[in-house]
């Protein structure tokens, strides 16, 4: 099968389209032929995995797929070839991806397979950081990054949780179109001083809970600004590292900060729960997904290069033709 490859070498890294074994699938796995790859701030990662001066081996990026079902493994009853479904996968960037049972997903009704390539990771992402901290109606929720994937999908998901929900982004037209998504107020992170205009929103209250993708001084500005009992929950962080904090500080005033991973949460979610509900949403009308561009998967770098430019606005997908 083909598929693209990040080939990393001291001189630089980059995308090849290649010739690759095909994956077969374990017991528990889905093989899916990839129609559609939603693309993601993770793709762009660049972390090795071998020690200094060793040749990295060449590995698929890509979180999200949407396709068909091509066979599924001895284990799995509830999938079946020719099925249409969406997933979260390692190894996305391929004419076949495998992914486990219980993180394939149907979209909703009436969805195209590219909108349901832009699902996964930033819906998922969102829903189980507001799972993790226990968001409740009337709390105020801060979404970092409007314009981010995951900043689009959790201002809606927290709104719909019966959230206040406040937003960020670094400029004026990015905040706006938070509040258009629905958000009731933003921060233009790039010229306010956030945590004053975060306190200013709450009333000197604070936030009750922060879903920070951002980190570097972003992060720091929000932890002043935390109310009693806030939580932040930390994915990523395109922005730099997070200053040290100290979890005793924070426990006094019963705060906490915790990453999230999103394979690991959904695959505690055995039932599929959380999507149930997502689905209900989508199929009112309550959560959308925001897709800027759509664009054949050969075009893979300049897709990866505008979405480290911070071009974007919600999700790129990739057509596999």
């Amino acid at each position: 099968m083909k598929a693209i490859r990040i080939h990393m070498a001291e001189t630089g890294d980059e995308l090849r389209m290649e010739e690759v074994p095909q994956p077969d699938p374990t017991a528990d796995e889905v093989m899916i032929r990839t129609q559609a790859i939603g693309v993601n701030r993770a793709d762009l990662g660049r972390r090795r995995t071998v020690s200094a001066g060793a040749q990295e081996p060449p590995r698929i990026p890509g979180l999200d797929v949407a396709g068909v079902v091509a066979s599924v493994g001895a284990h799995v009853t509830n999938w079946h070839p020719g099925d249409h479904v969406m997933a979260l996968v390692r190894g996305a960037y391929a004419e076949y991806a495998v992914a486990p049972s219980v993180l394939t997903f149907r979209p909703p009704v009436g969805m195209s397979t590219i909108e349901a390539a832009s699902l996964p990771c930033v819906f998922f992402t969102a829903w189980y950081a507001f799972q993790m901290a226990e968001l409740k109606r009337g709390e105020t929720a801060l979404i970092h990054a409007a314009g981010s994937g995951v900043g689009m999908a959790g201002i809606q998901i927290a709104k719909a949780l019966g959230a206040r929900v406040l937003t960020s982004a670094g400029s004026d037209a990015r905040v706006e179109r938070g509040r258009q998504l629905g958000a009731d107020a933003g921060v233009n992170y790039a010229t306010a001083n956030v945590t004053e205009a975060l306190l200013r929103l709450t009333d000197g209250r604070g936030v009750d809970m922060v879903l920070d993708t951002v980190g570097g001084a972003i992060f720091d500005a929000t932890l002043r600004a935390l109310a009693p009992g806030g939580r932040v929950v930390t994915v990523g962080g395109h922005s730099g590292q997070r200053s040290p904090y100290e979890d005793q500080d924070l426990a006094k005033q019963g705060q906490w900060v915790r990453p999230m991973g999103v394979f690991n949460k959904a695959q505690e979610d055995v039932d599929q729960r959380g999507w149930a509900q997502m689905t209900s949403w989508f199929e009112t009308g309550r959560l959308r997904t925001v897709v800027q561009e759509v664009c054949p998967w050969t075009e893979a770098t300049r897709v990866q290069a505008l979405l480290a430019s911070r071009g974007v606005f919600g999700k790129v997908v990739m057509e596999v033709r």
